[in-house]
């Protein structure tokens, strides 16, 4: 089992560089195959005139020469996409504990090396104060966070290195088989299908994938797509047409498969009741193969229903941008689902904005979030006719749900977990637009945050690296930090608005001591107020509806038309800063004893 100082010390750098030596090894190895077949061979044999005993010994002893450098070029290959694969799962891993050491650095706790997490020795206490073990046993409300954080840490390294050591065994039994038993179970195709999948630049920078996809041919980019859409579609850093491609490709062969599967279980299905028969004393018993039946069922409906989401809210952004004009940059349906839709290249887009949702975000609302981006892309292009706009809804992260089926992950809510992972997403791909995007345009990038959206774009910009144009946060239940200085772009830059019916800006931290300075929100310090640093938008003149007190209907109005928000926003993304109507503040409150907590874990209503 791993621990964190292996963890910790873990070199994946170096598994990346095995990977490449590997990999131009089996390339050197194809083309020694493809000279002796072709040129050597062709040579000798292909025109008929050599016969005879020594031109079949000779014959005989090329071709075993060429099967071992095959098997060689497949070994490579293989050695060089698990060394890869090894790569990017021990670096994933990482990432979760460099967010689990910085969370527990901010709240003065120490992980043990077997993941322990407890509290640093508190400071000797004043005369009079009271026992010094009830400050030094006083649990931290975010020990649990950071204790989730290194137990899904060490339960990743803990999958790679039991999944690495399963191939590494298996590449052993390979290495010692001889050519005609490698030749016999491996044909030709599949041959060229492992080198095909050993070139995928798995575990790449943005960048890096850019110009691995530019090198190849047209030809080679179509094999690519047609062999592998699902890895084709979710690398960062390639052109969104090929993307969409690939996610198409992908969508329409699920969705398939899943019509044919329910087809099949509404062909048979089980009797509802055992013994077809009634209990008298309790009525009706339901056959529990029936149950499982119809969980079945249930499973497939809703991921069909979120296939038909996404595909309506294509429909209806290519009805207003063009069908052409329309990408699907990320699609599955794993857990509650991903899905990425691009209204307007990013490739040639002067300025793009990303918008993230919140809590309840899955592909069976997918339709509603596109049509947010349809609606906010149709604002820029208004105000900017000079330009080209693209507004991308992502849900590339798992975001938190609420329900009764949904148990005790109704509190994934009140914690950080889920934007931590969701960050690190978001900023790879937001350089993966970068590197897409075509040198020679101007590029002006936004991301725009909802509710937890904000949340996770704010751990993207604090943490990972993201630094895009301009940031900006609606309905926010705090952004993780306390001060836009530390989201990583001048505070200028930084935007947020809230409507002043929207309950959600008005959480209570967790530590009511900090909600005595006014300005503390769930996750850190409100963006919507003078102290956060950034600039404060209006958010509350919306024409098409009225809202009394505090109404939940609020935090879903900032793309409403006609609205302050929506305008605003689309100013922002075309770089019309003199065009945002600021909302008139109150003087940040004067520094006391009272800090922002940060990222919070414990129960809440968000």
């Amino acid at each position: 089992m791993v621990d964190v100082a292996a963890l910790r010390s873990a070199q994946p750098d170096l598994l990346e560089r095995a990977a490449g030596e590997w990999q131009m090894l089996g390339g050197r190895a194809g083309s020694q195959v493809t000279a002796l077949r072709g040129e050597v061979m062709g040579q000798l044999f292909g025109a008929g005139e050599w016969t005879g005993m020594a031109a079949d010994a000779a014959s005989a002893s090329l071709g075993s020469l060429s099967g071992q450098l095959s098997v060689t070029g497949e070994y490579a290959a293989a050695m060089a996409s698990l060394l890869r694969d090894a790569a990017s799962g021990i670096g994933d891993a990482q990432s979760v504990l460099r967010a689990a050491e910085d969370l527990a650095a901010q709240n003065k706790l120490t992980i043990g090396a077997d993941g322990s997490v407890s509290a640093e020795p508190a400071p000797p206490l004043l005369a009079g104060a009271g026992p010094a073990s009830l400050l030094v046993q006083a649990p931290s409300p975010a020990a649990g966070e950071v204790a989730d954080l290194v137990a899904r840490a060490l339960s990743v390294a803990d999958d790679v290195d039991t999944q690495i050591t399963a191939r590494l065994a298996e590449l052993g039994k390979f290495a010692g088989a001889s050519p005609a038993a490698a030749s016999q179970l491996r044909g030709a195709d599949r041959l060229a299908g492992s080198f095909d999948r050993a070139m995928l630049p798995e575990g790449a920078s943005p960048a890096e994938a850019n110009q691995w996809w530019a090198a190849l041919s047209a030809g080679q980019q179509q094999r690519f797509t047609g062999e592998f859409p699902s890895q084709i579609g979710w690398l960062d850093g390639l052109p969104a047409q090929a993307r969409s491609q690939a996610n198409e490709i992908v969508m329409t062969g699920e969705k398939k498969q899943l019509q044919d599967q329910l087809a099949s279980l509404q062909a048979h299905p089980p009797p509802q009741y055992e013994g077809g028969g009634v209990d008298a004393r309790f009525g009706p018993q339901v056959s529990p193969a029936w149950t499982q039946w119809q969980s079945k069922v249930s499973g497939i409906e809703t991921e069909l229903a979120g296939i038909a989401s996404v595909e309506n809210g294509i429909d209806l952004a290519g009805k207003v941008a063009g069908k052409d004009n329309v990408f699907l940059l990320g699609f599955s349906t794993s857990g509650n689902g991903r899905a990425i839709v691009a209204v307007g290249n990013p490739d040639t887009a002067s300025n793009t904005v990303t918008y993230v949702p919140g809590v309840g975000s899955k592909l069976t609302g997918a339709s509603g979030d596109i049509n947010r981006a349809t609606t906010l892309w149709q604002e820029a292009e208004k105000f900017a006719p000079g330009k080209s706009a693209s507004s991308i809804y992502w849900l590339g992260y798992n975001a938190p749900q609420l329900g009764l089926s949904q148990g005790l992950h109704n509190l994934d809510m009140a914690s950080a977990g889920d934007a931590v992972t969701g960050g690190l997403a978001l900023a790879h791909f937001e350089s993966g637009l970068q590197a897409a995007h075509m040198p020679s345009l101007p590029s002006h990038t936004v991301v725009l945050g909802h509710s937890y959206g904000t949340l996770v774009a704010g751990e993207a910009g604090a943490h990972d690296g993201m630094h895009p144009g301009d940031m900006i946060f609606v309905g926010s239940p705090g952004v993780g930090v306390s001060h836009a200085a530390q989201l990583g772009i001048a505070p200028a830059h930084v935007w947020a608005g809230a409507n002043s019916h929207d309950p959600v800006p008005d959480l209570p931290p967790l530590n009511p001591v900090n909600a005595l300075s006014g300005n503390a929100a769930y996750f850190g310090t409100d963006p919507a107020t003078s102290a956060f640093g950034g600039q404060v938008f209006n958010a509350d003149i919306d024409p098409s509806r009225s809202f009394s007190g505090l109404d939940f209907s609020a935090h879903s109005s900032y793309w409403d038309p006609g609205s302050s928000s929506l305008v605003n926003m689309a100013h922002i993304v075309d770089g019309q800063y003199g065009g945002v109507m600021l909302q008139q503040l109150p003087s940040p409150a004067s520094p006391g004893s009272v800090t922002d907590p940060g990222p919070i874990v414990g129960p809440g209503i968000l």
